[in-house]
């Protein structure tokens, strides 16, 4: 019986290939794709995506309590879309495998954590968001459509290492998945 990945886990750099075309992928389908420069192969962790300074809140004078919030609240909610579009991808295209309770559990958890560390969000408050969220990644990678458009970005993603900004849109504009 092969290994089954751990959330952000790499087992080698093609798993990290499909991982990094699922968050790509991820920040179109949140209408995130201006938030990033560039993703690429030889970064570890959350480098893999290089967000633009505007993903990083810094605090605004001129919002609200409420709206920085709600701004916070948005980009935990595209962090939560990237770890789910991640495994998702690794699990269901790559391994062409179902997606156990193990798993969703273990995203799940991630989710609270991150909910927590970011928005003090509590576990029930977080559920709402990660249901959402799996269940729309659910969807989309279980389309074949998808499915080989991600073997081909993985491999052009392989073979240039990094992929700007553009090189991204351009690739999945050629796919039709934007």
């Amino acid at each position: 019986m092969k290994e089954k990945p751990i959330v952000m886990k790499y087992r080698d750099e093609l798993d990290k290939s499909y991982g990094i075309a699922g968050m790509a992928l991820g920040l179109s389908v949140f209408d995130a794709e201006d938030l990033f420069t560039a993703v690429t192969l030889d970064a570890e962790g959350k480098g893999c995506i290089q967000f633009t300074p505007e993903f990083y809140f810094a605090g605004n004078p001129r919002l609200s309590p409420r709206g920085a919030w709600q701004y916070i609240l948005g980009h935990y909610r595209i962090s939560v879309g990237l770890a789910v579009a991640n495994a998702l991808c690794r699990r269901m295209v790559l391994d062409n495998d179902k997606v156990d309770e193990q798993l969703r559990d273990q995203l799940f958890n991630v989710a609270c954590a991150d909910g927590q560390d970011a928005c003090q969000l509590e576990r029930d408050e977080v559920q709402p968001i990660f249901d959402e969220v799996f269940s729309n990644m659910m969807r989309l990678f279980g389309d074949s459509r998808v499915r080989k458009a991600m073997d081909v970005f993985a491999d052009a993603l392989q073979q240039r290492r990094t992929l700007s900004h553009i090189d991204v849109s351009d690739i999945l504009q050629q796919l039709n998945l934007v």
